[in-house]
Order: structure tokens, then C-alpha cells, then sequence
């Protein structure tokens, strides 16, 4: 396999990056920044912006390009389409469109987690369900193609948990969530489906940082794994991964080098990372744009900054 790379742009810090959608087979993002949520492309360029009378630390949670839009300011959820509908003291922390609704968390008063069902034209709660997930960070990862989502939920020490979610829209009483837990047993790191839909890239969690593994979609069966010894990670995998198209996957080796593999996993390969991006420095997330193309959020002893990379095509 080729490790041919090269770093073609260094932008800004993105932390807060959303997904927007696709159009016309290309990938877009959102962020807020200076008073708009801003659209960019699949090389993380700025081609459009919608501005918004919104303050108070406000951050894109879900879009769909400009015309659909789910953001917290301060502790309310705004729902942005032909209208604009606050949801006053709902602080969600995740979201992703599902079809035409939101399904979104939030913290619990207990300590867990929430689960919803937000109708986004008009901000109603259509169904909610309780996770026992204290204290977690939670990312929704929405199917490419498919009316589906899955949920990670991390609790530090206490692992991760990861949850399938389908929204059911044929019952009497109208829409409703299903969860159901998938992964049990592997504190699933969800790096993702690839863009055919058919694959779930999962990276280790910290407390067991030496396996990264690829199940197929939606069985759920293990297509492939790699493990650090295969590659000579000393310190394992880092929680950084995504796919680079669908036939090959990014893995980071912390303190040591980006892992290419095929989309078994199999036949991985180091990128040297001081070469790539410089002596000191570290990958901290992984970000897919298009096929062949990724953002790695990179920490340095100077800065914290956006590095596009881009792979050459895979050799016959």
C-alpha cells in the first residue's frame, strides 16, 4: 500500500466542526464563527454563510448544508429552517438529522443521559428515552444513507457505550425512538461508517489501546482488526481514526505515526508523522472530506491547528 501524503492546506483550529451533508457526491461542514453559521467544503474552504442573531456561546450540533440547521446558544436548542424555533432550556450536546427529524442528547438531572426526538420544524419532543450513561460526552453519527443513527456515549473510566437508533414513524402514536445497544463488551470508539454505508470503524478506548477493529453494517459482524503489535505501537491506538475513502482507513499510533490500512484493516502501513507534519507533533482527531482526503486536528508545542492531507490513490 502507497503512503504517499501530503499536507495541501494549514487552516485555524476546527474544533467545533459539523457534518452539513452532501450535495452533488462532496461533503459539507458547518461552524459558527463572527455572528453565521459558515458552510464549507470538502476541503474545509468557506463557499457560503447564514447569518444569525444568536450570541452566548452558540455551536452547530447538525446541518444540512444552510437550509437546516440545529444549534445551542447558551442553555437553549435552535431549530433554524424557513423559520426559527428556540427551545428555551434544553441544552443539548449531540444531534444529527434522521430523515426529517433530530435525534439529539442531552445530560440527565440524574446524572444520565437523554435521548430525543425533536420534531425540527417546530422544536416538539416526540419521544424521549433514559440512558444510564453518567456523565458522558456523546457524539451521534448519522448512517450515510440509511434513516438510522448511532450514538457514542464516553464516561471515562467507566468505558463507552454505544447505542444503534432507529426512528420508528409507523406506530399509532407517532414517531418513536428504538436504541439498542451494539459492541457490548468493546468500549466501542465509533470512528464511523464509510461512505457505501456498509462498514463501522471502531477504535480502541484508552484503557485498552491495543486493538482497532471493522464490523459490517448492519450485522454487526467482524470484517477485520489490527492490532499495535502488528505495526510496532508502543503506546497502542489513539482515540483519532476515520475512513480515507472506501478502501482504506486511518488509524493514529500516538506519539509514533499515522497507520494506513486497507478496509479490513489488513495491510497496514506507517506514515511517518514528523515528516508529514513536523517534529513534536500530534494528531488529535481525524476528520474524512472525500475520497482520499481527511482533516487531522494536530497539536503542537506552538499551537493547535488544522492540517488537510491528502493520500495518493491506491496503487493497482
Amino acid at each position: 500500500m502507497t503512503t504517499d501524503a501530503r499536507v495541501i492546506a494549514i487552516l485555524e483550529e476546527l474544533p467545533d466542526l459539523a457534518d452539513a451533508g452532501e450535495q452533488d457526491g462532496r461533503r459539507w461542514f458547518a461552524r459558527w464563527n463572527e455572528g453565521a453559521v459558515r458552510l464549507l467544503d470538502d476541503q474545509l474552504s468557506e463557499v457560503n454563510g447564514r447569518a444569525l442573531a444568536l450570541t452566548d456561546e452558540v455551536r452547530v450540533r447538525a446541518a444540512s448544508a444552510l437550509d437546516r440547521l440545529v444549534l445551542t446558544a447558551g442553555g437553549d436548542t435552535v431549530l433554524v429552517g424557513d423559520d426559527t424555533v428556540t427551545v428555551a432550556g434544553l441544552s443539548i450536546d449531540a444531534a444529527a438529522f434522521v430523515g426529517d427529524l433530530v435525534v439529539a442528547t442531552a445530560p440527565g438531572d440524574d446524572g444520565g443521559h437523554r435521548v430525543l426526538l425533536l420534531d425540527h420544524a417546530t422544536g416538539a419532543l416526540l419521544d424521549e428515552q433514559a440512558v444510564d450513561a453518567d456523565d458522558a460526552m456523546a457524539v451521534v453519527h448519522r448512517h450515510p444513507t440509511d434513516p438510522v443513527a448511532v450514538i457514542e456515549l464516553a464516561m471515562g473510566q467507566d468505558g463507552c457505550l454505544a447505542l444503534r437508533v432507529d426512528v420508528d414513524v409507523s406506530g399509532p402514536t407517532g414517531a418513536q425512538l428504538r436504541l439498542t445497544e451494539i459492541l457490548s463488551g468493546h468500549d466501542p470508539v465509533i470512528a464511523g461508517f464509510r461512505a457505501a454505508g456498509d462498514r463501522l470503524l471502531m477504535a480502541p478506548y484508552p484503557s485498552d489501546p491495543e486493538t482497532a477493529r471493522v464490523f459490517a453494517w448492519p450485522s454487526l459482524d467482524e470484517v477485520g482488526q489490527v492490532s499495535a503489535a502488528d505495526i510496532d505501537a508502543e503506546y497502542g491506538f489513539g482515540l483519532a481514526a476515520c475512513w480515507v475513502d472506501d478502501d482504506r482507513a486511518a488509524l493514529v499510533a500516538p506519539e509514533d505515526a499515522l497507520v494506513l490500512t486497507g478496509s479490513a484493516l489488513d495491510s497496514a502501513v506507517r506514515v511517518d508523522l514528523s515528516q508529514l507534519l513536523g517534529d513534536d507533533a500530534e494528531i488529535e482527531s481525524l476528520t474524512p472530506l472525500a475520497p482520499g482526503r481527511i482533516a487531522a486536528g494536530v497539536w503542537t508545542p506552538d499551537e493547535r491547528s488544522t492540517r488537510v492531507i491528502e493520500f495518493a490513490a491506491p496503487r493497482d
